[in-house]
C-alpha cells in the first residue's frame, strides 16, 4: 500500500519545533566545543615560530572540533534527509541511509545554506546559517537603494535556481542517477513553476512586514503609556510572538525547496479542528517565548549609567578620522571618550590610522607596518574630501590631555607582536596614557593580556563577534559589535563587574534598541546627538524600535 504524504500545514508545526531544538543543540555542542578549546588569550603571537610551536602542541584538541563541527553538519543532513523522505512518502531505512551517505544531498545541503545567510541576516532561523551571518556594522557603509535592488535581485534568482533543482536529492536517492543528470531531469520536472515560486516568496514577504510592521505600531502605541514596566512587559510579549512567527515562516521556506509536489502538499485550512489549530499556535508562542529568553532576546531594565564614546575621533561620518583637526571639533560636543585607532610603522612609530594601508594621492599604497615614519609622515591622502597626512600618536594624546579629553585607544595589531614592543610601546606612551585617564583596547586577546602585565590602564577586548565572558581580571569591559549584542551578554558582564561597550551606534533605532538591552557604553559616529537621545530615554524609555532591531537584526544562533 502506498505510504501517505505528509502535508505542508500538518508537518510545518512539527517542523517549527525540530528547527528550534536543532537551533538550541547545535548552539549548545558548538559552545561546548569552543569551551574545550584552548583560551584564545592563550594563543602565542609573539612571534611565527611561537605561534607554530603552539599549534604543533595543540592538534589534538583542534582535531577534535573539527569532529564535533562534522558531528554537528551531521545532525543537519539528518533532519533534511528525514523531512524530505517524511514528505516525500518514501521514509524507508535503506532510503535514509542513502540520503545520509550521498554527496550530491550534502552538497544541496550546503549550498542551500550559504543561499540562505540573507534571509537570517532579517530574522529567520535557518540552522546553522547563523555562523555565517555578517555583522551588521559591515553592511551598514552600503546605503545606495540599488545596491540592495541588485542584491535582492541576484538572491531571489540564486533561490529559484536553487527551487528549480529541488528535485535533486530525490531523484539522488530513487535513481542513483550522477550529479548532472538529476539535476537535468530535476530542471525539466519544474519547467513552469518559476510563477509558482515567486508568487510564493512575494507571498511570505508581504505577511512578514505585515506581522513585523503590526507588532512594531501595536508597541508604539503601547509606549506613549508612561509606566516604562508595563511597556517592557509587552515589548517581551511581542518579541515572543515576532520569534515564533519566523520559526513559522523559516520552517514554510524550508518545506519550499523539500516538498516534491507542491500541489499535492496543499490543505485546507477549514478543514483543521479548532482546538488543534489553538494547539499549534500555543506551541509556536511558547517556541517563540523559549527561545527570546535562551537567546538574551528579552529586554531588560536598562542601565542609566551610560557613556558616550567618539567612534574614530569625529562628530559626524563626514569628519575625517583620527586627526587633531576632529579631536578639537569632537571634544567640544564633551564626549566620555574619543576612540581612536593606533599602529605602529616600520621603526616603531605609533600613528592614527584605522586602515592598515594607506592610498596616496599620488596612487601608490603604502603599508603602515612596512614603512618607516620618516617616509609616511610625508604621505598626502584623501578622507571624507579632506586631504591629510597621519599624525602620530604622542602628537594627539598630547593634545587630548591639554583639552582634558579621555581616549579609547585601539591598539591594531594586524601581525604577531613580540612583548619587548609591547614594553616598548608602554616606556614610550604610558606616562601620557596615565594622565589622559585613558582605556586601551585590541582584538588580539593575547597582546592585551600580555600588555596588562606592563600598564595601569583599563584593557578591554574588542570583538565584530560574540566572544565568551570570562572573569579575567586584566580585561576590564569589552567592545563587541551591535548586531551581536544580546540581553544575557549584557546581564553577564554587569554580573563579572565589568563593562560592556558596543559598535558603532549612529541611528536612533540602534541606539533605543541597544538601551533597552542593558548597553554601558555608545561608540557612535554622533556622541552630541547620542547623548541627548539617551538622556532622553533615561527619562522614558521606549521599546518599538527594540522589537524591530531584536526580531529582524539581531544575531543569535537559537
Amino acid at each position: 500500500m502506498r505510504k501517505q504524504r505528509v502535508s505542508n500545514y500538518q508537518f510545518s508545526v512539527l517542523l517549527v519545533v525540530v528547527l528550534f531544538l536543532f537551533n538550541y543543540l547545535s548552539s549548545q555542542i558548538i559552545d561546548a566545543i569552543q569551551s574545550y578549546q584552548p583560551s584564545a588569550y592563550s594563543i602565542a603571537t609573539g612571534s611565527v615560530g611561537k605561534l607554530l610551536t603552539y599549534i604543533s602542541h595543540n592538534w589534538l584538541t583542534y582535531g577534535i572540533t573539527l569532529i564535533g563541527y562534522f558531528f554537528v553538519w551531521m545532525m543537519l543532513i539528518m533532519v533534511v534527509v528525514t523531512t524530505m523522505l517524511l514528505t516525500w512518502g518514501i521514509s524507508r531505512k535503506e532510503n535514509f541511509l542513502t540520503g545520509l551517505k550521498s554527496l550530491q544531498i550534502h552538497l544541496a545541503v550546503f549550498v542551500m545554506m550559504l543561499l540562505l545567510i540573507p534571509l537570517n541576516q532579517v530574522g529567520f532561523k535557518f540552522p546553522i546559517a547563523y555562523y555565517l551571518t555578517i555583522p551588521k556594522t559591515f553592511i551598514d557603509p552600503i546605503k545606495t537603494p540599488i545596491v540592495w535592488i541588485v542584491v535582492g535581485f541576484v538572491n531571489i534568482c540564486l533561490l529559484l535556481v536553487a527551487y528549480r533543482l529541488r528535485l535533486m536529492p530525490y531523484f539522488a536517492i530513487t535513481t542513483r542517477g550522477s550529479l548532472k543528470a538529476n539535476m537535468i531531469h530535476s530542471w525539466r520536472q519544474t519547467k513552469f513553476q518559476t510563477g509558482q515560486f515567486l508568487l510564493t516568496i512575494g507571498k511570505y514577504a508581504l505577511i512578514t512586514i505585515i506581522v513585523v510592521g503590526g507588532l512594531f505600531w501595536l508597541q508604539r502605541l503601547f509606549d506613549q503609556g508612561r509606566h516604562d514596566g508595563l511597556n517592557r512587559s509587552m515589548a517581551n510579549i511581542l518579541i515572543a510572538i515576532a520569534i515564533g512567527y519566523f520559526y513559522v515562516v523559516t520552517s514554510q521556506v524550508f518545506l519550499l525547496f523539500v516538498i516534491k509536489d507542491q500541489q499535492t502538499a496543499r490543505i485546507r485550512l477549514r478543514d483543521r479542528k479548532l482546538y488543534l489549530i489553538i494547539t499549534q499556535v500555543v506551541i509556536i508562542v511558547l517556541v517563540g517565548a523559549v527561545s527570546s529568553s535562551l537567546s538574551g532576546k528579552f529586554v531588560s531594565q536598562p542601565i542609566k549609567n551610560y557613556v558616550v564614546i567618539a567612534h574614530k575621533g569625529v562628530s559626524s561620518e563626514s569628519d575625517a578620522s583620527n586627526t587633531i583637526i576632529s579631536l578639537n571639533k569632537v571634544s567640544k560636543t564633551k564626549p566620555d571618550y574619543v576612540e581612536i585607532d593606533i599602529q605602529a610603522t616600520s621603526d616603531g612609530v605609533y600613528v592614527l590610522s584605522h586602515n592598515a594601508k594607506i592610498k596616496a594621492k599620488n596612487g601608490k599604497t603604502y603599508q603602515i607596518n612596512e614603512t618607516p615614519w620618516h617616509v609616511l609622515k610625508n604621505v598626502r591622502y584623501e578622507e571624507n574630501g579632506k586631504i591629510i597626512t597621519a599624525t602620530p600618536f604622542l602628537t594627539y594624546i598630547k593634545r587630548a590631555n591639554q583639552l582634558n579629553q579621555k581616549l579609547l585607544v585601539e591598539l591594531k595589531i594586524n601581525t604577531t607582536i613580540t612583548t619587548a614592543q609591547l614594553v616598548n610601546f608602554q616606556k614610550k606612551y604610558g606616562q601620557y596614557l596615565t594622565e589622559n585617564r585613558a582605556q586601551l583596547q585590541s582584538m588580539n586577546q593575547n597582546a592585551i593580556k600580555r600588555l596588562a602585565k606592563y600598564s595601569d590602564r583599563p584593557i578591554g577586548l574588542l570583538s565584530p563577534v560574540v566572544n565568551s565572558v570570562n572573569r579575567a581580571k586584566f580585561n576590564t569591559f569589552y567592545a563587541m559589535e551591535y548586531s551581536n549584542v544580546n540581553t544575557n551578554i549584557a546581564r553577564q558582564v554587569t554580573k563579572d563587574h565589568k563593562k560592556l561597550y558596543v559598535w558603532t551606534l549612529n541611528t536612533e533605532a540602534d541606539i533605543n534598541s541597544n538601551y533597552a538591552l542593558g548597553v554601558q557604553g555608545y561608540i557612535t559616529d554622533y556622541p552630541k546627538e547620542t547623548r541627548a537621545l539617551l538622556q532622553k530615554l533615561s527619562r522614558h524609555a521606549v521599546y518599538a524600535d527594540a522589537i524591530w532591531y531584536i526580531v529582524m537584526l539581531q544575531k543569535t544562533a537559537i
